[in-house]
């Protein structure tokens, strides 16, 4: 008898590797950018956000930004000077390692620093985060932040915050504590379960920041040659971020290049500092985040969101 024919499930969400083509387009794209900029910053983010990140695209649009493909923006660049594309830039392309972008732009330096120090956003921790503040619930209804007056979670919810670890009973409709409940601590990593209780409660502790590590100059400034990286200074609270980012980004190399075998060999028979490797590669070709990407609907920036007036 023939074989039955099944339904094949068909992941919809898988996006093709980039080719080399696409690598050489990008290559090409960013010596473009070095080439008609006077600026090239070097930035790392804190609690990074893609809906954000977008958004600061679309804030520096006459401007441009690259984020992710680490090794294709090095090569871009040159790594010494017998093959950067500008003068003393390979020293900041030497810089380009983990959770890192490149901006170039001819805004003067001060400008942007300005900007990199106002620019926040507010959004919800998560798992590993620092707890920004402590959070103690009293015994009784269970209510979430919204405006001014707090508002009692839906009946629905309920379930979901025993199995977060939350003492709770429906009274009367409401999820209701039994006793008194602390979610976390200041200056605690957050748990799984204490990050979902934050965001069911609407309580957001943490911040999209974009911080400015050095940058290179085109034009000779501060009693320095031009063609030189300008280093800048962290304050402790950068330094933890982009720490915070750093660890973010190595714990996720190593979810990707840890898996094991049977065997107990790395993925695929390599060893594993191949597939760490071939991991890290993985990463910077499946970033998403290219140099130009459109913005849906709903990322739309509002005028409240623009730049001041002198970087338009």
């Amino acid at each position: 008898m023939p074989r039955a024919r099944r339904n094949k499930v068909v992941t919809l969400t898988k996006t093709a590797k980039k080719t080399r083509a696409d690598k050489e387009s990008l290559i090409d794209k960013v010596r473009d950018a070095a080439q008609q900029y006077s600026f090239v910053w070097l930035f790392g983010i804190g609690n990074m956000r893609n809906a954000y990140l977008k958004e600061v695209r679309q804030l520096w649009e006459g401007s441009r930004l690259f984020f992710g493909k680490l090794g294709i923006m090095r090569k871009a660049l040159g790594t010494e000077e017998g093959d950067e594309i500008r003068t003393g830039i390979s020293a900041l392309s030497n810089k380009l390692a983990g959770s890192v972008g490149l901006l170039f732009t001819d805004s003067p330096p001060a400008e942007v620093q300005e900007w990199f120090k106002t620019y926040s956003r507010e959004d919800f921790a998560r798992a590993g985060n620092k707890a920004s503040e402590t959070v103690v619930l009293p015994e009784g209804p269970v209510m979430m932040h919204v405006g001014p007056v707090p508002e009692a979670l839906p009946h629905s919810i309920e379930p979901q915050l025993r199995q977060l670890g939350m003492p709770t009973e429906l009274k009367r409709g409401v999820p209701t504590l039994l006793r008194e409940f602390t979610v976390c601590k200041k200056g605690s990593r957050l748990t799984k379960e204490a990050a979902q209780i934050l965001k069911h409660l609407l309580i957001m502790q943490a911040e999209f920041r974009i911080i400015p590590l050095a940058y290179w100059s085109s034009i000779a400034t501060e009693g320095k040659a031009e063609g030189t990286v300008h280093e800048l200074e962290l304050t402790p609270e950068q330094k933890e971020l982009i720490e915070q980012a750093q660890n973010d980004s190595s714990a996720e190399l190593a979810g990707v290049g840890g898996k094991k075998t049977k065997k107990g060999s790395a993925r695929n028979g390599r060893s594993p500092k191949k597939a760490a490797e071939d991991a890290e590669m993985d990463a910077e070709e499946d970033e998403e985040d290219d140099d130009d990407v459109s913005l849906d609907d709903g990322d739309k920036v509002e005028e409240s969101m623009m730049l001041p007036a002198e970087l338009r």
